[in-house]
């Protein structure tokens, strides 16, 4: 570029003649001219890409500010008392005519009151306090409230008034539910669909966050059991709690025995077999009450109290209530409905336990049939089942093909399961013990 310019300049001498002597100041200045206005524009060319190029990485968005706030004095001491000694005379004139469940709530109202009057600068600063926050609290309420409304409020507020900015939360809250609603509801539907494709810790997840967003029997109980399936019994506990809480204030019995039975079945994982066992009597007694002792819901529930007795020894007593669960089954949901194959499945175990491995082979046979036809080849269910007869087999000699279902157990439970699920390391372990 340099050697460009001075190439022109000597151009520029050229064309005026050495001999010219008079004419070259003139050629210089000519050439000047056309110079220092291209080095010019051509510098200033390079100066604006080196600060695009080096100056792009560092910029950064400003900032965006917190919105300001009405400056003026918040409530004054004069102020604050006047309002507090109004509350008084209204709560007292509540008092008056209050009824007897009524007065110890006013009564712990008024004293309150006047322990705030008789130390004013301490509940001074803290009404300050409160106004302050709350008047941060409106200026980002968001853009549908109008900001007449909310200078109102703010106003109001700063006088101790919170009637204006308690309705605009009200209205906020208002709105903002129905969007919690209906994530709710869309939570509950992926956990559906989840249920439906057998995965169970995708579920679970689902269910969680359905329950979070709208705590009720449906959502609890739903979390509760596919968590409890999953193999996170501590969080199933906390769940079914919840779930009985919510059972018991929507004010349904049927639910409620429901919700005892499914916490119990939590407890019996956890090992606290007493407390399983009080609950598991306590929902019969409610069935007993409202859906009587020939009702399916009846036969299930009989079906988990039978699982403590199992753990605890108790396997005459148990299989007398297995059976009699069989028989309700038999006369209401039929033979080839999924529970009654569980109710078989269960049966099973007990025979087992007291040495009748070829009656306890058949009915795991049977619960197996009716499970294909069912639930299908892929659920958990059928793994546990599968997972029983190996068992038997196993008892009678038979390893190769008690091997066999462990592996088709281990496959389906590896599929729907997380894979720190205890059904996964229980069959593991059967495996590792088989013979070679």
């Amino acid at each position: 570029m340099v050697e460009w310019f001075v190439e022109f300049g000597i151009m520029v001498w050229d064309w005026f003649g050495e001999e010219d002597h008079q004419n070259r100041v003139t050629a210089i200045f000519a050439a000047l001219a056309v110079i220092v206005p291209v080095i010019g524009a051509t510098l200033g060319v390079l100066w604006y890409l080196l600060k695009y190029i080096f100056g792009k990485s560092d910029q950064t968005p400003e900032p965006i500010p917190e919105p300001i706030l009405p400056t003026g004095d918040l409530l004054s001491m004069d102020q604050h008392l006047a309002i507090l000694e109004k509350r008084e005379e209204r709560l007292k004139a509540q008092l008056a005519s209050a009824h007897n469940e009524e007065k110890a709530q006013l009564t712990a109202q008024i004293n309150e009151l006047r322990s705030q009057i008789s130390n004013p600068e301490k509940s001074l600063a803290e009404a300050q306090k409160r106004i302050a926050h709350l008047e941060i609290l409106l200026a980002r309420a968001g853009n549908e409230i109008s900001a007449e409304r909310l200078a109102e409020a703010r106003i109001a507020l700063e006088r101790g008034d919170f009637s204006k900015a308690d309705a605009i939360f009200a209205e906020i809250e208002a709105r903002e539910e129905i969007a919690v609603q209906n994530a709710a509801r869309a939570a509950y539907g992926r956990g559906e669909i989840a249920e439906g494709e057998v995965r169970w810790a995708d579920a679970a997840v689902h269910y969680q966050r359905a329950a979070r967003l709208n705590p009720c029997y449906e959502t609890l109980s739903k979390a509760h059991e596919f968590t409890h399936w999953s193999g996170d019994f501590q969080l199933a506990e906390i769940l079914g709690r919840k779930n009985i809480d919510a059972s018991e204030e929507e004010g349904i019995p049927e639910n409620l025995a429901m919700a005892k039975n499914d916490y119990a079945l939590t407890l019996y994982e956890l090992g606290r077999l007493d407390e399983a066992e009080t609950l598991f009597h306590e929902a019969l007694e409610i069935d007993c009450t409202t859906i009587g002792d020939q009702h399916p819901d009846f036969a299930i529930h009989l079906n988990s109290l039978v699982v403590v007795l199992h753990a605890q020894g108790r396997l005459k007593e148990a299989e007398k209530l297995y059976r009699q669960a069989i028989k309700i089954d038999r006369g209401t949901i039929g033979e080839r409905h999924p529970d009654y194959a569980i109710h078989l499945n269960n049966l099973s175990g007990i025979v087992q336990a007291q040495g009748r491995f070829e009656e306890a082979e058949e009915l795991c046979n049977q619960s197996l049939d009716i499970g294909r036809a069912t639930i299908g080849e892929a659920h958990p269910h059928y793994a546990i089942r599968l997972h029983n007869l190996a068992l038997v087999v196993k008892a009678r000699g038979r390893i190769d093909e008690a091997e066999e279902l462990f592996k088709q157990a281990l496959s389906i439970f590896r599929a729907a399961l997380p894979p720190e699920h205890p059904h996964i390391s229980s069959v593991e372990k059967h495996l590792a013990a088989l013979p070679n």
